[in-house]
C-alpha cells in the first residue's frame, strides 16, 4: 500500500468529507484555467495573486492581488468574466478587461461549470442549512435554477453536463445493513486495479442515493441507490453515462440504466484534474506522471513531468483549451503546456 505525505493526507481528509460541511483547504500549489480564444491562461493559489500568462509562451504578463487563497479558476463564455473561487468558499466574478472584482457571492462554492451555456451548479446552503445546488449564470453570478435538499442530507459530489440542461448528484455515502461488509484483506487475490476497487466497494456495507435533476426546471428524473461512494469528484456526462472521477482514483461510470463501471485513470492519485468545456477530454494527475484521456472509450496517453530537486512536486489543476491543448498546474508552482497526443511542450515556473 502506498503512503502519503503529510500534505496529502491533510487533502485526502478533505476530499472525503461532505461538501456542504467543509470549506476548500489550501491547494498547496496553482489552479488554472484558459480562455476561450485560448490566448491567456490564468494561475491563482495561497499566495492570493491572479497570474495573468501568454498561453503561448507561458510568460507571465501581469499579477493581480486578489487578497484571498484562490481554489479554482473558471472563464465565462465569452471570455470577458473570470469566475475565482476562494477557499472560504465564496464565488467573485472578475473583469478580464480591468481585472477588478464585479461580484462575490460567500457560502457558494464546488463549482461545476457548462461554459458553452454560461452556466455553473454551485453548492450553497437554505436558511436552515440545508444544502441547495444553485444553478447561476458564469457572467454575473445571477441564480437561474435551485436545486434543495432536505436538512440532514448530504452532498458528496455533483456536475452539470455541458450544454447546462442535467444536474448529476451523488449523495454521501452511508451504513446500509442490507450490503454485505468483507473484513479488510478479504479481497480476492486474483483481482487487481479496478476490480479489486469495485469488490471493496460492493463489500464495504454502504451505499448512496444518486439523483439526476432536470436544468433549470429541478425536475428529478433519476433516483438511485448505489454500491458507489465517493467524497469530492469531478461530475462529468459523456456518450449519455454520468462520470465521476475521484482524488482516490476509483472512479465510476454511470450508465442511464443504472448500472455502475468502476474504472481507474493511469496515473495513481487523481491530485489534480480537469474536463474540457464540452466534456470529452480528461486530464488527471498524481506524483509528476499524468494522464490525457479521451473519455468515450477511456483512450489515455501518459505523460510526466521532468523531476525537480527537492521535495515531490504533485499536479494540481488542468485546464484545457478546445482545440485539445491542456494546462497543467503544480505543487511546485510551475505550469506545463500539453499536446493534445499527451506529450509535453513546454514547462515554466510561474512567479
Amino acid at each position: 500500500m502506498r503512503k502519503l505525505s503529510l500534505p496529502s493526507l491533510a487533502l485526502a481528509s478533505l476530499l472525503l468529507a461532505p461538501l456542504a460541511a467543509h470549506a476548500h483547504t489550501p491547494l498547496g500549489g496553482l489552479a488554472v484555467a484558459v480562455s476561450p480564444d485560448g490566448k491567456t491562461v490564468v494561475a491563482g493559489g495561497d499566495s492570493r495573486t491572479l497570474y495573468v500568462l501568454d498561453a503561448g509562451s507561458l510568460a507571465v504578463k501581469s499579477r493581480v492581488w486578489v487578497k484571498t487563497s484562490i481554489w479554482a479558476l473558471h472563464f465565462s463564455q465569452d471570455g470577458t468574466k473570470l469566475i475565482v473561487e476562494d477557499t472560504g468558499p465564496t464565488l467573485s466574478v472578475v473583469d478580464t478587461g480591468t481585472w477588478q472584482v464585479e461580484r462575490s457571492e460567500i457560502k457558494l462554492g464546488h463549482l461545476s461549470p457548462a461554459r458553452q451555456v454560461d452556466l455553473g451548479a454551485a453548492l450553497g446552503q437554505g436558511s436552515d442549512g440545508s444544502p441547495v445546488i444553485r444553478v447561476v449564470s458564469l457572467g454575473d453570478l445571477a441564480e437561474k435554477a435551485a436545486i434543495p435538499f432536505e436538512k440532514g442530507q448530504r452532498v458528496a459530489a455533483f456536475g452539470l453536463n455541458a450544454d447546462g440542461t442535467r444536474l448529476a448528484v451523488f449523495m454521501e455515502g452511508t451504513k446500509d445493513e442490507g450490503e454485505p461488509t468483507a473484513k479488510s484483506g478479504d479481497t480476492p487475490k486474483e483481482l487487481r486495479g479496478a476490480a479489486a476497487e469495485e469488490w471493496k466497494q460492493r463489500n464495504d456495507g454502504k451505499t448512496a442515493m444518486f439523483f439526476e435533476f432536470e436544468v433549470p426546471s429541478g425536475k428529478k428524473l433519476a433516483e438511485r441507490k448505489l454500491f458507489y461512494t465517493t467524497g469530492e469528484a469531478r461530475v462529468f456526462y459523456a456518450g449519455g453515462a454520468v462520470h465521476a472521477v475521484s482524488y482516490s482514483n476509483v472512479n465510476a461510470r454511470l450508465a442511464a440504466d443504472g448500472k455502475v463501471e468502476i474504472f481507474q485513470t493511469a496515473n495513481s492519485f487523481n491530485y489534480g484534474h480537469g474536463i474540457s468545456a464540452d466534456q470529452k477530454v480528461l486530464l488527471t494527475g498524481g506524483l509528476r506522471d499524468g494522464s490525457y484521456t479521451a473519455v468515450e472509450g477511456l483512450r489515455t496517453a501518459k505523460f510526466q513531468a521532468d523531476k525537480l530537486p527537492g521535495w515531490p512536486e504533485y499536479w494540481k489543476s488542468f485546464a484545457i483549451h478546445s482545440d485539445g491543448t491542456a494546462y497543467g498546474t503544480t505543487t511546485a508552482y510551475r505550469i506545463v503546456k500539453i499536446k493534445p497526443d499527451g506529450s509535453i511542450e513546454k514547462a515554466a515556473p510561474v512567479h
